[in-house]
């Protein structure tokens, strides 16, 4: 008898213990699944965003040189992706009250070409008193004369992708980002701007060509990293709030602010913070790969409505 009931005893355990094994190798292949259908979700939402940005270049590009060939004068344009609102910068309110509707409606256009859709369109003029000073204009009219001198000297010379800025004060400066075609040339490049400024303003410019510190590479590089964190857990998590980062101190922080409310006590684990941790290291994961940058040590940030961290 007593043979039976051990019996029985050992083979309830080799049942039990067969549920168990078959039950965590069932949670194993579920995560396993829910970790590739993240993956494979995400990759497609990153792709829709990608073709999404190349329509909002497409639109900043061509509709100020649409605006430029029909006579409208210097505009601006630029696109918040948060409210979907594209602005155009004018520089006087008479421009607005006669135009608004026309230029609407090429706006309106041109997206429809490209299939792009769901934006508002706003006006903002740049002197609220609509109009700007002699002093302004000609610096204005100074500035572009030498953006534009510039910028045709380095599309003759083949150099594309460099960045470049113009300061007026406390002395009239060119600093010019090299790379290692333009640092290789940097006195005959210097020299060559300099004097092709003067011949064709008037106005004498020192330039300085500059290497760029390995801390704006490392900054440079994550951008695009960034921007698709931003752009997809915006999308995923209505918590979202908003995003920051710092490369100091080290490791990088990525910080998502949410909406969330902080747990009460230490064990109330929050799901949601947890999903939010997931899907922004995917992302990363995914960027990275793509765009074969320098992998470095990151942690990821969540906080609350309060900016407080909460993982």
């Amino acid at each position: 008898m007593k043979k039976i009931i051990i019996g029985i005893i050992f083979l309830i355990l080799i049942i039990t213990a067969f549920f168990i094994v078959n039950e965590i190798k069932s949670g194993e292949t579920e995560a396993v699944n829910s970790e590739k259908k993240l993956e494979v979700d995400l990759a497609k939402s990153m792709e829709e965003s990608k073709k999404e940005n190349k329509k909002i270049e497409v639109l900043l590009t061509k509709v100020p040189q649409e605006l430029k060939n029909k006579g409208y004068g210097q505009t601006g344009l630029s696109f918040s992706s948060e409210y979907r609102i594209f602005t155009v910068q004018v520089e006087d309110k008479e421009f607005v009250k006669r135009n608004r509707s026309k230029v609407e409606n090429m706006i309106v256009n041109i997206a429809k070409e490209i299939e792009f859709q769901d934006f508002d369109v706003n006006f903002r003029v740049l002197e609220s008193d609509g109009e700007i000073g002699q002093e302004e204009q000609k610096l204005r009219e100074s500035l572009s004369k030498v953006s534009k001198v510039t910028s045709d000297l380095f599309k003759e010379k083949g150099y594309h992708d460099i960045n470049y800025s113009i300061l007026l004060h406390p002395k009239k400066e060119i600093i010019i980002e090299g790379k290692n075609e333009v640092l290789e040339k940097k006195d005959e490049i210097e020299k060559l701007i300099a004097n092709t400024v003067f011949s064709k303003t008037n106005m004498n410019f020192t330039v300085k060509i500059q290497k760029k510190s390995e801390n704006e590479i490392r900054d440079q590089n994550w951008q695009p990293v960034f921007s698709a964190i931003r752009e997809e857990t915006k999308r995923e998590f209505e918590e979202y709030t908003g995003f920051a980062y710092s490369f100091h101190p080290e490791p990088l922080q990525i910080i998502i602010k949410t909406n969330l409310e902080k747990p009460k006590w230490f064990w109330n684990s929050n799901k949601k913070v947890k999903q939010i941790t997931n899907y922004v290291d995917k992302i990363i994961e995914l960027k990275k790969e793509e765009l074969s940058i320098e992998k470095i040590p990151y942690a990821i940030i969540i906080r609350d409505k309060n900016d407080k961290k909460i993982n």
